[in-house]
């Protein structure tokens, strides 16, 4: 599954945890787990502060509806709007991917608004300020989850703890071939190279032809990696050097050399970052009394986890937007954000009632 080699991790996580008559995949699996998991935190705090149990069901309903529908149209509108333009069927097709936190983070909101005004008859801070520490729990699992879809990922890295994302890198030289990623195989080589002050380790990739003829531009699709000028490099896990520097077994097995592109698990560093803010509302909330300010709990939340995730983006590589760009989008959505964290944060007042 995961292993140490010359300088990188290699991760070789099917995303599939189960592929039958249904596909489970893993990130399902942790979006699941998160709104489990922050149901039964929520309903704790709603028995400390005597609400009625059968509000739980309800804003369970919105809170789902709310993530997902505007995880779903922050990515449409702010990372994707041109294709979605041309392809507006596929906008509600939330199964092919493409969700944004920051789409998320508007739209509970404006359910919890909805959610108050409907069924609690309280102050809309009076449910955020306990929906957030499980939200914090749900976003380090969901960072999990893209971990392992092999995607969100870092800047390259020489480091030993940098991911070469294995498992993705064969189904990409498999499609190409349109063979089954497990025909694909990968053997160590002690050569490296330096490109541009980086280290690159080679790799020897075996691809069996079976009955077709070797057509010289297919290591083509190994050359093109090392294009910095890419607006989205997600796709470059390797590169070969030298197109031509290949040659065909007597079995007709196509073997050439391609160096590695390892990247800063920046999934895990935003998942950690979010566990730790997890702990420290869950400790506000329970040993010193945050939710009798209003909003504090939510600002702390806005504030922290939005901060948190503008500084992982310097380590990220950019999406919708040029490398040139300053910031990252994810950046750029972030900042107002963490000013509307800060001015609840700020602002809180100690009362006896959200009514």
């Amino acid at each position: 599954m995961i292993s140490n080699f010359y300088l990188y991790i290699s991760w070789n996580i099917d995303p599939a945890l189960y592929d039958g008559f249904i596909t489970l995949r893993y990130y399902s699996l942790f979006f699941a787990l998160s709104f489990l998991i922050g149901f039964q935190i929520v309903k704790k705090m709603f028995d400390n502060e005597s609400a009625p149990v059968e509000w739980m069901d309800k804003l369970l309903v919105y809170t789902v509806l709310g993530t997902i529908l505007g995880a779903r149209f922050g990515h449409v509108l702010f990372y994707e709007p041109s294709y979605y333009l041309e392809n507006i069927s596929e906008i509600l097709m939330v199964w092919k991917g493409g969700l944004a936190s920051h789409g998320a983070a508007v739209a509970i909101i404006i359910s919890m608004w909805i959610f108050s005004k409907k069924v609690t008859k309280k102050k809309t801070m009076w449910t955020m300020d306990k929906l957030v520490v499980a939200v914090a729990l749900a976003a380090g699992f969901i960072r999990v989850g893209n971990l392992m879809n092999s995607e969100i990922v870092g800047l390259r890295t020489e480091s030993e703890s940098g991911f070469f994302y294995k498992y993705k890198a064969k189904n990409q030289i498999a499609s190409f071939f349109s063979l089954k990623s497990e025909k694909i195989h990968f053997d160590e080589t002690s050569n490296d190279t330096v490109i541009n002050d980086m280290k690159y380790v080679q790799l020897k990739v075996s691809i069996p032809l079976g009955n077709k003829k070797m057509n010289p531009y297919y290591s083509e699709a190994f050359s093109n990696a090392f294009n910095f000028k890419a607006i989205d490099s997600d796709a470059d896990f390797f590169s070969s050097i030298n197109k031509n520097d290949f040659k065909v077994s007597s079995t007709n097995e196509l073997i050439l050399p391609i160096y590695i592109i390892s990247r800063i698990p920046t999934q895990l560093y935003e998942a950690i970052s979010y566990w730790l803010i997890f702990c420290f509302l869950f400790w506000g909330y329970w040993k010193r009394d945050w939710h009798l300010y209003s909003g504090k709990l939510f600002g702390v939340f806005f504030t922290l986890l939005f901060t948190s995730r503008f500084i992982v983006e310097f380590f990220k590589e950019h999406q919708t937007l040029e490398n040139s760009s300053l910031l990252t989008m994810g950046q750029y959505l972030s900042i107002p954000l963490v000013a509307v964290g800060l001015y609840f944060w700020i602002k809180s007042k100690k009362i006896d009632t959200y009514q």
